[in-house]
């Protein structure tokens, strides 16, 4: 017989929320998965998965606690050297999508070519402004627009000459405009910054070692599902509402470029490396954008068990060397009562020599008959 408890599905989950940095898309696709198949709820966990919002900044909700988890770009690295205490936690694109996007019909053939142009700059992709930089482009120089949408739908308008896009995004709707464009991309000048990285607070991590463990487990493992079955959770998150049904030939689009972004054929899934983020860190120093040498202490995400402090190491030290003295006492201990018993049958076995050759003595003697 089912317990009223069994009939709650999320009776006894914490509930939790994941900040999105844009709408739904299926670059975020494993977080639908690991919610949809169960896989939060079997890690305990109660989630809410919220898309980016007009007038919600979503860095900031997560560092103000409106989120206990968010999705972020390289330029969180930037947001650690001001003190705002992000933390790292895994890794989903191993390469960033983010590039610049213009017509064709523009005369844009250079990155040099953007000056003076009307350019809509995303003001998180810090790669973009890196690349920038390092083509000597300030951003002083561009005609720099605003968007809410910050879509290929200000490029193929006319409004700007060229925009920031998303590689997995943007170039489905110019391809689906006819559009020919040309696009610019930070790799191509030795910039090659992770891209969507899933990360918490220091906060959150202090106090939910557990929760944050168990909630980066299950959505890696939800990753692994989207991957390995992309064409089933487009589908799934159609019938789930994050899309409209008319949308699944951009969610197949989505998915294919994802892939080659995140390279789970090569590199394990949230896995990230220190000295990919040193290199990161050295290109953002080079261009005046984070100080020299600067510290990735408490930035990146440990699953290792921390050492044990002093007074535990010496007190299990102090143990086992009680406990060794102990046995080696115990030992000795036996060892002499051993000798001690050993002796006393000796002892005894030597009086019953003594006796036996006493009666025969007697038997000789004639002794013991007179007795």
């Amino acid at each position: 017989m089912l317990s009223w408890l069994s009939l709650s599905p999320a009776y006894g989950l914490e509930r939790v929320t994941l900040q999105l940095k844009w709408h739904h898309q299926f670059q975020f696709a494993g977080y639908y998965a690991a919610k949809e198949l169960g896989y939060y709820k079997d890690a305990g966990l109660e989630v809410t998965i919220e898309p980016v919002s007009v007038n919600k900044d979503p860095i900031a909700n997560v560092l103000d606690g409106g989120a206990q988890y968010g999705v972020g770009s390289s330029d969180l690295l930037l947001l650690r050297s001001s003190g705002k205490p992000v933390v790292v936690l895994g890794v989903i694109f191993q390469h960033s999508p983010y590039e610049l996007l213009a017509l064709q019909s523009s005369g844009i053939e250079s990155v040099s070519d953007l000056v003076g142009k009307r350019v809509l700059i995303d003001p998180y992709a810090t790669e973009i402004i890196a690349y920038l930089k390092k083509n000597k482009v300030p951003l002083s120089s561009l005609n720099q627009l605003k968007s809410n949408n910050y879509g290929a739908d200000d490029l193929i308008s006319g409004r700007a000459d060229a925009i920031v896009g998303y590689s997995t995004n943007d170039p489905w709707y110019l391809n689906k405009a006819g559009a020919r464009y040309v696009a610019f991309r930070p790799r191509s000048a030795d910039i090659d910054f992770y891209g969507d990285n899933l990360f918490t607070t220091e906060s959150e991590l202090n106090k939910h070692p557990a929760r944050t463990k168990a909630f980066l487990e299950a959505s890696l493992k939800g990753w692994h599902y989207a991957l390995e079955h992309p064409v089933i959770v487009a589908d799934l998150m159609i019938s789930k509402g994050y899309f409209l049904a008319d949308d699944r030939e951009k969610l197949l689009f989505e998915a294919n470029e994802s892939i080659q972004l995140i390279h789970s054929n090569l590199v394990e899934i949230g896995y990230m490396h220190d000295e990919r983020w040193r290199h990161i860190a050295e290109t953002y120093a080079d261009l005046g954008m984070l100080p020299k040498n600067f510290s990735l202490q408490g930035f990146l995400y440990d699953q290792k068990p921390k050492n044990s402090p002093e007074w535990m190491v010496l007190f299990a030290l102090i143990t086992v060397i009680v406990i060794v003295y102990s046995l080696k006492t115990n030992r000795s201990k036996q060892d002499d009562k051993k000798t001690i018993r050993i002796s006393e049958i000796k002892h005894r076995k030597a009086q019953e020599i003594a006796r036996l050759g006493s009666y025969a003595t007697d038997l000789t003697t004639g002794k013991w008959e007179s007795s």
